[in-house]
Protein backbone atom coordinates (compact mmCIF):
# COMPACT_ATOMS: atom_id res chain seq x y z
CA UNK A 1 0.00 0.00 0.00
CA UNK A 2 1.55 3.39 -1.29
CA UNK A 3 1.59 6.35 1.45
CA UNK A 4 0.36 9.54 1.42
CA UNK A 5 2.25 12.95 0.89
CA UNK A 6 1.65 15.56 3.56
CA UNK A 7 3.29 18.57 4.17
CA UNK A 8 3.64 20.85 7.26
CA UNK A 9 3.77 24.42 7.62
CA UNK A 10 6.06 26.54 9.21
CA UNK A 11 7.34 24.22 12.49
CA UNK A 12 9.59 27.09 13.82
CA UNK A 13 10.97 24.56 16.56
CA UNK A 14 7.52 23.32 18.40
CA UNK A 15 8.49 19.90 18.56
CA UNK A 16 5.19 18.92 20.62
CA UNK A 17 3.05 20.35 18.38
CA UNK A 18 4.40 18.32 15.73
CA UNK A 19 4.47 15.33 17.21
CA UNK A 20 0.52 15.98 17.87
CA UNK A 21 -0.20 17.00 14.65
CA UNK A 22 1.17 13.84 13.55
CA UNK A 23 -0.11 11.41 15.53
CA UNK A 24 -3.84 13.13 14.72
CA UNK A 25 -2.39 12.34 10.96
CA UNK A 26 -2.06 8.66 11.63
CA UNK A 27 1.73 9.61 10.20
CA UNK A 28 3.62 6.60 9.18
CA UNK A 29 7.23 7.56 9.13
CA UNK A 30 7.98 4.27 7.06
CA UNK A 31 5.25 4.36 4.64
CA UNK A 32 4.54 8.27 3.92
CA UNK A 33 6.60 11.17 2.59
CA UNK A 34 6.93 13.89 4.64
CA UNK A 35 7.28 17.21 2.90
CA UNK A 36 8.27 20.93 5.01
CA UNK A 37 7.61 24.22 3.48
CA UNK A 38 10.34 25.84 5.52
CA UNK A 39 11.09 27.49 8.56
CA UNK A 40 11.55 24.48 11.02
CA UNK A 41 13.59 26.87 13.03
CA UNK A 42 13.35 29.58 15.73
CA UNK A 43 11.03 31.19 18.20
CA UNK A 44 10.02 28.09 19.66
CA UNK A 45 11.54 25.99 22.03
CA UNK A 46 13.52 22.96 20.49
CA UNK A 47 15.63 23.36 17.34
CA UNK A 48 17.60 20.58 18.16
CA UNK A 49 14.82 17.94 19.35
CA UNK A 50 12.96 18.47 16.10
CA UNK A 51 16.27 18.52 13.99
CA UNK A 52 17.17 15.11 15.73
CA UNK A 53 13.52 13.86 14.89
CA UNK A 54 13.48 15.18 11.24
CA UNK A 55 17.13 13.89 10.78
CA UNK A 56 15.53 10.37 11.58
CA UNK A 57 12.80 10.00 8.99
CA UNK A 58 13.29 8.28 5.91
CA UNK A 59 10.89 10.06 3.87
CA UNK A 60 11.68 13.78 4.89
CA UNK A 61 11.18 16.27 1.78
CA UNK A 62 12.02 19.74 3.08
CA UNK A 63 12.70 23.02 1.73
CA UNK A 64 14.85 25.84 2.85
CA UNK A 65 12.68 28.97 4.78
CA UNK A 66 14.63 31.91 5.84
CA UNK A 67 14.81 31.04 9.38
CA UNK A 68 16.68 27.66 7.98
CA UNK A 69 19.14 29.70 6.13
CA UNK A 70 20.40 31.41 9.11
CA UNK A 71 20.31 28.48 11.43
CA UNK A 72 22.36 26.45 8.45
CA UNK A 73 25.06 29.14 8.06
CA UNK A 74 25.39 29.51 11.64
CA UNK A 75 25.92 25.73 11.96
CA UNK A 76 28.31 25.75 8.82
CA UNK A 77 30.37 28.98 9.09
CA UNK A 78 29.63 30.30 12.70
CA UNK A 79 27.22 33.36 11.18
CA UNK A 80 24.95 35.00 13.71
CA UNK A 81 23.23 38.19 11.70
CA UNK A 82 22.16 40.83 14.10
CA UNK A 83 18.68 40.35 12.04
CA UNK A 84 18.43 36.72 13.15
CA UNK A 85 19.71 37.08 16.89
CA UNK A 86 17.58 40.22 17.89
CA UNK A 87 14.67 39.83 15.98
CA UNK A 88 13.75 36.05 15.13
CA UNK A 89 14.40 34.01 17.84
CA UNK A 90 18.43 33.15 17.04
CA UNK A 91 19.26 33.50 20.12
CA UNK A 92 17.38 31.31 21.75
CA UNK A 93 18.11 28.76 19.34
CA UNK A 94 21.86 29.30 20.10
CA UNK A 95 20.94 28.75 23.70
CA UNK A 96 19.00 25.77 23.24
CA UNK A 97 22.48 24.34 21.21
CA UNK A 98 24.09 25.07 24.10
CA UNK A 99 21.79 23.87 26.54
CA UNK A 100 20.98 20.06 24.65
CA UNK A 101 24.39 19.28 24.69
CA UNK A 102 25.64 19.68 21.25
CA UNK A 103 28.80 19.14 20.68
CA UNK A 104 31.10 19.93 17.82
CA UNK A 105 30.37 16.67 15.89
CA UNK A 106 26.76 16.64 16.03
CA UNK A 107 26.74 20.41 15.28
CA UNK A 108 28.45 19.76 12.20
CA UNK A 109 26.56 16.68 11.52
CA UNK A 110 23.28 18.81 11.51
CA UNK A 111 24.63 21.57 9.49
CA UNK A 112 25.81 19.39 6.71
CA UNK A 113 22.26 17.70 7.09
CA UNK A 114 20.76 20.81 6.96
CA UNK A 115 22.64 21.87 3.71
CA UNK A 116 21.06 19.55 1.77
CA UNK A 117 17.43 21.40 2.39
CA UNK A 118 16.87 22.97 -1.54
CA UNK A 119 15.95 26.65 -1.98
CA UNK A 120 13.23 25.16 -4.12
CA UNK A 121 11.70 20.98 -4.32
CA UNK A 122 10.08 21.34 -7.95
CA UNK A 123 8.44 17.37 -8.97
CA UNK A 124 6.37 16.09 -11.39
CA UNK A 125 3.04 16.92 -9.43
CA UNK A 126 4.25 19.52 -6.92
CA UNK A 127 6.36 22.67 -6.71
CA UNK A 128 7.57 23.59 -2.55
CA UNK A 129 9.04 27.08 -1.98
CA UNK A 130 9.13 28.63 1.55
CA UNK A 131 7.40 32.12 0.84
CA UNK A 132 6.58 32.02 -2.97
CA UNK A 133 6.80 32.97 -6.93
CA UNK A 134 8.58 36.66 -7.34
CA UNK A 135 6.98 38.41 -9.65
CA UNK A 136 8.29 37.64 -13.80
CA UNK A 137 9.46 33.98 -12.89
CA UNK A 138 8.77 30.88 -15.03
CA UNK A 139 9.18 27.62 -14.54
CA UNK A 140 12.57 28.11 -16.42
CA UNK A 141 13.99 30.09 -13.00
CA UNK A 142 12.13 27.75 -10.21
CA UNK A 143 13.69 24.75 -12.08
CA UNK A 144 17.36 26.41 -12.07
CA UNK A 145 16.94 27.16 -8.16
CA UNK A 146 15.96 24.14 -7.14
CA UNK A 147 19.04 22.63 -9.14
CA UNK A 148 21.42 24.43 -7.10
CA UNK A 149 24.13 22.95 -5.09
CA UNK A 150 22.27 22.76 -1.74
CA UNK A 151 24.88 24.21 0.17
CA UNK A 152 25.61 27.39 -1.53
CA UNK A 153 25.88 30.00 0.70
CA UNK A 154 25.77 34.00 0.30
CA UNK A 155 23.90 33.31 -2.87
CA UNK A 156 22.29 36.91 -3.10
CA UNK A 157 19.10 36.74 -5.42
CA UNK A 158 18.13 34.34 -2.38
CA UNK A 159 18.25 36.34 0.20
CA UNK A 160 17.05 39.86 -1.09
CA UNK A 161 13.39 40.19 0.01
CA UNK A 162 12.42 41.29 -3.28
CA UNK A 163 13.43 38.64 -6.01
CA UNK A 164 13.55 35.47 -3.38
CA UNK A 165 11.36 32.25 -3.12
CA UNK A 166 12.26 32.14 0.37
CA UNK A 167 11.14 35.97 1.22
CA UNK A 168 8.31 36.55 -1.71
CA UNK A 169 5.26 36.80 -0.43
CA UNK A 170 3.65 38.77 -3.68
CA UNK A 171 2.34 35.64 -5.25
CA UNK A 172 0.11 35.01 -2.14
CA UNK A 173 -0.86 38.81 -1.81
CA UNK A 174 -2.13 38.68 -5.57
CA UNK A 175 -4.14 35.04 -4.87
CA UNK A 176 -5.83 36.46 -1.89
CA UNK A 177 -6.91 39.49 -3.93
CA UNK A 178 -8.19 37.32 -6.94
CA UNK A 179 -10.48 35.33 -4.71
CA UNK A 180 -11.42 38.67 -3.14
CA UNK A 181 -12.32 40.28 -5.98
CA UNK A 182 -10.03 42.58 -7.49
CA UNK A 183 -9.21 43.00 -10.79
CA UNK A 184 -7.01 40.21 -12.19
CA UNK A 185 -5.21 42.56 -14.43
CA UNK A 186 -3.61 44.40 -11.69
CA UNK A 187 -2.22 41.29 -10.25
CA UNK A 188 0.61 39.06 -10.66
CA UNK A 189 -0.20 36.56 -12.88
CA UNK A 190 -0.42 32.86 -11.93
CA UNK A 191 2.62 30.86 -12.98
CA UNK A 192 2.40 28.84 -16.29
CA UNK A 193 2.05 25.20 -14.36
CA UNK A 194 -0.32 22.23 -14.09
CA UNK A 195 1.92 21.29 -10.69
CA UNK A 196 0.55 22.69 -7.25
CA UNK A 197 2.31 25.08 -5.40
CA UNK A 198 2.59 24.51 -1.48
CA UNK A 199 4.08 27.70 0.30
CA UNK A 200 4.51 28.75 4.04
CA UNK A 201 6.11 32.06 4.82
CA UNK A 202 2.93 34.13 6.29
CA UNK A 203 1.08 32.93 8.98
CA UNK A 204 -2.54 33.14 8.28
CA UNK A 205 -5.70 31.69 10.38
CA UNK A 206 -6.36 28.92 7.83
CA UNK A 207 -5.02 27.52 4.86
CA UNK A 208 -5.38 28.95 2.20
CA UNK A 209 -6.71 27.55 -1.48
CA UNK A 210 -6.42 29.12 -4.73
CA UNK A 211 -7.30 27.28 -7.93
CA UNK A 212 -6.54 30.02 -10.48
CA UNK A 213 -2.72 30.46 -8.50
CA UNK A 214 -2.45 26.81 -7.81
CA UNK A 215 -1.69 27.56 -4.63
CA UNK A 216 -1.99 26.17 -0.90
CA UNK A 217 -0.57 28.32 1.76
CA UNK A 218 -0.22 26.31 5.05
CA UNK A 219 1.88 28.29 7.84
CA UNK A 220 -0.70 28.74 10.21
CA UNK A 221 1.27 30.65 12.93
CA UNK A 222 2.82 27.90 14.74
CA UNK A 223 5.54 30.39 15.38
CA UNK A 224 3.51 33.16 16.80
CA UNK A 225 1.65 30.80 19.71
CA UNK A 226 -1.20 29.37 17.44
CA UNK A 227 -1.99 26.36 15.12
CA UNK A 228 1.13 24.09 13.35
CA UNK A 229 -0.71 22.85 9.84
CA UNK A 230 -0.53 19.46 8.68
CA UNK A 231 -2.01 18.74 5.30
CA UNK A 232 -2.67 15.78 2.43
CA UNK A 233 -1.11 16.97 -0.49
CA UNK A 234 -3.50 15.15 -2.95
CA UNK A 235 -6.57 15.55 -0.74
CA UNK A 236 -5.82 18.80 0.91
CA UNK A 237 -7.50 17.00 4.01
CA UNK A 238 -5.81 18.55 6.86
CA UNK A 239 -5.19 18.32 10.47
CA UNK A 240 -3.93 20.71 13.26
CA UNK A 241 -2.44 21.06 16.77
CA UNK A 242 -2.10 24.04 18.71
CA UNK A 243 -3.94 27.40 20.20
Amino acid sequence: MMGRNLIVGDIHSQYGLLMDVLSSAGFSPESDSLYSVGDIADRGPETVRLIRFLSSLPSYRPVLGNHDLWLRDYLVSGLCPQVWMADNGGLRTVKDFIRSGVDDDEKEAMGEWLSHAPYARVEERYIIVHGGIPSGWTMAELAKVSSLPPSTIGYAALEDAAVSPLFNRSYLQSAMAFENGADPSVLQSPLATDRHIFIGHTPLNSPFHSERYHLTAVDTGAGHSRKLTLMDMDTYEYWQAGD
